[in-house]
């Protein structure tokens, strides 16, 4: 049996990935889709009735759920040719402000499920197929209110390029994407509507971003990074020292 696994799938790049592999890939015998929404999973298997996709509950920021997966993967020994590692975590604001749940979930989400997710799913990945690791933009600079939510998209960012260099020698494919601004139930910019903050920073559309990863994830590409504005800032944040970016970040982000 041959799968597609998308995390994160209940809403926003998660939903946008899904309706993309069930367009393209149609020679897929199940698509699962994994979040720990259970009613929007199951809603969104309905819009797709002539579609075998597989609603699965599983909650990233627990480590009894990685558990279930591994489980549910033994019973059913699928071929996973294509794997959304999307899942993701995001709370702004002054770090000493935050909620000590709200920072552990982000790393519980952001780092502890992303990686246990790939150490689970891996064995199932044959030569030919491909991974797709969501990251950030704010990967590239530290970013000020973001803290541990960019600190989180960094480990991301390295694990993902390492991660890639490993499965080379099977012929597995380790794309990591990284999007700015979306508008997407997680990014919490589009709320701030009473904020003083101007959000200057360009929003993405989330299909045809869904679309272009999955052909350069096909094709063997290594990072895909969005739009011409946030290329340019990850040129920037490459060749400018680090003390100027967070200024920049600070004011923008």
């Amino acid at each position: 049996m041959r799968i597609a696994i998308v995390t994160g799938a209940s809403s926003g790049l998660g939903v946008e990935f899904t309706k993309t592999i069930i367009n393209k890939y149609k020679d897929l015998n199940e698509i699962w889709i994994v979040a720990r929404r259970k009613e929007r999973l199951i809603q969104i298997a309905h819009e797709y009735k002539n579609v075998n996709i597989r609603p699965v509950e599983m909650d990233l920021g627990k480590d009894e759920s990685y558990t279930e997966l591994e489980q549910l993967l033994q019973k059913e020994k699928p071929e996973i040719q294509i794997l959304i590692n999307n899942a993701g975590y995001e709370k702004i604001g002054h770090f000493k402000d935050m909620n000590i749940s709200d920072i552990i979930s982000i790393i519980d989400v952001n780092i502890k499920g992303m990686t246990a997710i790939n150490r689970i799913c891996l064995p199932y990945m044959k030569k030919g197929s491909f991974e797709i690791i969501t990251g950030s933009v704010s990967s590239f600079s530290p970013v000020p209110n973001q803290a541990v939510y960019s600190a989180s998209k960094k480990y991301v960012y390295y694990f993902g390029k390492a991660l890639r260099e490993e499965m080379k020698k099977v012929g597995i494919n380790v794309l990591t994407l990284c999007p700015g601004n979306m508008d997407s139930e997680m990014n919490p910019r589009g709320k701030m509507t009473h904020s003083k903050q101007i959000n200057l920073l360009p929003y993405l559309d989330m299909k045809v971003v869904t679309e272009r990863c999955l052909k350069k994830a096909e094709n063997g590409k290594a990072l895909y990074t969005p739009g011409g504005f946030y290329k340019f800032y990850r040129i920037c944040s490459k060749i400018a020292p680090s003390a100027f970016m967070v200024k920049i970040t600070k004011r923008f982000f």
